[in-house]
């Protein structure tokens, strides 16, 4: 009788392991020339801008990288590509952010896309950030 009742047990924690690990989000951080530096992992519900984080825990980034689901323009990630698991405790450094909004994310776009001048890589930069936008408020 105890079997059963273990192997039960051992399967519900794997399947609970399982579902929180899919829970997660992977992004891109790419450069303003779309070339990728990194790959970010977020746990669920992160409400913290993901090119802020980028640019707080990938040091290739240096304040100039935007977070993307997934890259475009048929560019692939290579094996080198290296990838960082974000920790509550990385979040809490960087501190608490307001929520971002589809409005936030619309007038962030529109300011980015102001400062571009019509140059055409910029844009596609501001479309990458935008890309980024608003993916953690899932749990909200």
């Amino acid at each position: 009788m105890k079997r059963p009742l273990f192997l039960f047990a051992i399967l519900a924690l794997s399947l609970a392991a399982a579902s929180a690990a899919s829970a997660q989000t992977q992004m891109y951080c790419v450069k303003p020339d779309g070339a990728a530096v990194a790959a970010i992992v977020l746990p669920y519900g992160t409400q913290h801008d993901p090119s802020v984080i980028c640019n707080a825990v990938v040091p290739q980034c240096y304040l100039t990288c935007g977070a993307v689901l997934q890259l475009q323009d048929g560019r692939a990630v290579t094996a080198g590509v290296p990838t960082v698991q974000v920790t509550p405790q990385m979040l809490q450094r960087i501190g608490n952010p307001a929520p971002e909004t589809p409005a936030m994310c619309a007038k962030q776009y529109q300011d980015c896309v102001a400062k571009c001048r019509g140059d055409r890589a910029c844009v596609a930069y501001c479309q990458s950030v935008r890309s980024g936008c608003g993916t953690g408020n899932r749990g909200q």
